[in-house]
């Protein structure tokens, strides 16, 4: 083997190894108790949802959400329509063209640059408990210093683990990842009139209800209040969303963002990097100045 031909194939390895998934790096096991007695944020994410076949589906949690806060059905999530670059652009605040994602790919993340939201949070309160639930390993690889972060088979296991984890510790910060809708859109369409489609969407609904129960709960008997935030990564078209940042259905997306007592307001327009410094605001922290987005709280 030439030297050359040597160091071209270790580059590879070494570039390949970087962007594979690590579970002793991303897997945390630790449920640190919450320290923030009042304020606390949900953030839910449901993976691949159109905002037209969110609308014809029955989502009687999600609807309850939105009596108590912001919707927009009009949200920008960014060019670059997969699932890293959107994920990235919410829990980071900041486009594409700052976190350097255009692809299913971390290899050229500038997130030191632009931290995720538990990073930021942490920069501020250091003692803030964070949890992050997912069935899809990559999504625990866009946010860090979580003390607890777990990768499940299913969205019933991820949504199990949640309910759990608000009784043992009720962390200050709790981030959970639904893919289900995502996945049958892969395989059966992503269309507002999918009845397999539509279905997905109404399953992840039912998780809301599930977690949603226990925090309502927390909030009457232990005086919590909890903003809730849920909202999407990319809609499609067909049975992918890959390449599609000029098509509505797949780049404009919904928001929710609900606080206890709030009364509903629809927005016609927002973007998907307000989330994040809206969920900061809630926690008592603002005065970054490098994100694009804008607290809308």
């Amino acid at each position: 083997m030439t030297k050359s031909l040597f160091f071209s194939l270790l580059t590879s390895f070494v570039i390949f190894s970087c962007d594979r998934f690590d579970a002793d790096k991303e897997i945390c096991t630790t449920c640190k108790p919450g320290s923030e007695p009042v304020r606390k944020v949900l953030f839910v994410g449901w993976d691949g949802v159109r905002s037209d076949a969110l609308k014809n589906a029955s989502t009687p949690n999600l609807d309850s959400l939105i009596l108590s806060g912001i919707v927009s059905y009009n949200c920008d999530r960014g060019e670059f329509t997969v699932s890293v670059p959107g994920w990235s652009t919410i829990l980071h605040g900041v486009w594409p063209n700052k976190h350097n994602l255009s692809e299913n790919s971390f290899r050229k993340n500038k997130y030191e640059d632009y931290p995720d939201l538990i990073s930021l949070a942490k920069q501020f309160k250091p003692n803030l408990s964070a949890t992050v639930l997912t069935n899809w390993d990559d999504f625990l690889r866009i946010t860090s210093n979580e003390d607890y972060s777990q990768r499940y088979d299913n969205d019933e296991q991820v949504t199990d683990a949640a309910v759990q984890l608000l009784d043992e510790c009720t962390p200050d910060i709790m981030i959970l990842h639904l893919d289900y809708p995502d996945y049958i859109g892969h395989r059966l369409g992503f269309s507002s009139s999918g009845m397999e489609y539509r279905g997905a969407i109404e399953v992840s609904d039912f998780y809301l209800g599930r977690v949603m129960e226990k925090i309502y709960a927390r909030e009457m008997n232990y005086n919590e209040e909890w903003m809730v935030v849920v909202t999407t990564d990319h809609g499609g078209e067909g049975t992918g969303h890959g390449g599609q940042d000029n098509l509505e259905q797949t780049r404009k997306v919904w928001s929710v963002i609900r606080t206890p007592g709030a009364t509903n307001h629809e927005l016609t327009q927002m973007n998907s990097v307000d989330l994040l410094p809206t969920m900061l605001k809630w926690l008592g922290i603002t005065g970054i100045t490098n994100l694009d987005g804008v607290s809308l709280n």
